[in-house]
């Protein structure tokens, strides 16, 4: 991983500036000439693309780095609530209603908010996508039945993943999306979750929808006071 954050590192410092100038030299070119012309068409093809490009090195970097997590207890839900805010508009567009079942008991997590944040909404944004003609995205908090996890569930109704995609999906640059995808999305994910010491789960029909579930590890003061608590009780 270390050798890999050099390259990455390498790359976009190699790459990321002449790729700048392409953007902005293409960008004055588009507003020289006639908007309808063939050259302006091919001026945008070129402006998407280095902007794609642009989005890999960045997914690189960030997929390389793997900083450490600044961890904080708070409540899942909480965090939940600020990235829905945050895709709102998206789910609007989409036309996909946010049904929330959230455990309102939930004993805090100690995470990284903005890293955590990160994975929800790369989760919601691929649910979203997965009903380009609207659905339903369900997103269930709740203690695990051990009483070590807290669990968020995000369950769609969009069109699901095939069996041979599913092994794959966490693999860096694997995308379904064609060039709308860097593939990296799920692989950063992934090695967020494992940097709080949780797992991700994935179960999914082709035509019945996909469901993600995440385990964040309890803190152990939250775990001794249930435990407390229920000694009382007996």
């Amino acid at each position: 991983m270390a050798s890999l954050g050099k390259l990455a590192a390498g790359i976009a410092h190699e790459i990321n500036n002449p790729l700048t100038s392409i953007l902005i030299n293409s960008h004055l070119l588009l507003e020289k000439i006639e908007s309808s012309s063939r050259s302006a068409s091919n001026l945008r093809l070129i402006i998407d693309e280095t902007t794609r490009c642009s989005a890999i090195v960045k997914g690189l970097l960030e997929f390389a780095r793997q900083t450490p997590p600044e961890k904080t207890m708070v409540s899942i839900n909480m965090v939940i609530d600020s990235t829905l805010l945050i895709m709102d508009t998206q789910a609007l567009v989409h036309n996909v209603k946010v049904k929330k079942k959230l455990d309102d008991n939930l004993p805090q997590v100690m995470v990284d908010v903005n890293k955590i944040k990160q994975v929800f909404a790369n989760i919601i944004l691929n649910a979203l996508e997965s009903m380009p003609e609207g659905g339903v995205l369900e997103i269930t908090s709740y203690v695990s039945a051990d009483d070590e996890y807290v669990n968020i569930k995000f369950k769609d109704s969009g069109r699901g993943i095939s069996k041979d995609d599913l092994k794959k999906i966490f693999d860096p640059f694997f995308t379904t999306k064609g060039t709308k995808g860097t593939g990296l999305g799920l692989s950063i994910s992934y090695g967020i979750i494992q940097q709080h010491n949780g797992a991700i789960d994935v179960d999914s029909e082709v035509g019945e929808g996909t469901t993600m579930t995440i385990r964040l590890p309890l803190n152990p003061i939250n775990r001794d006071k249930k435990e407390e608590r229920r000694d009382r009780e007996v």
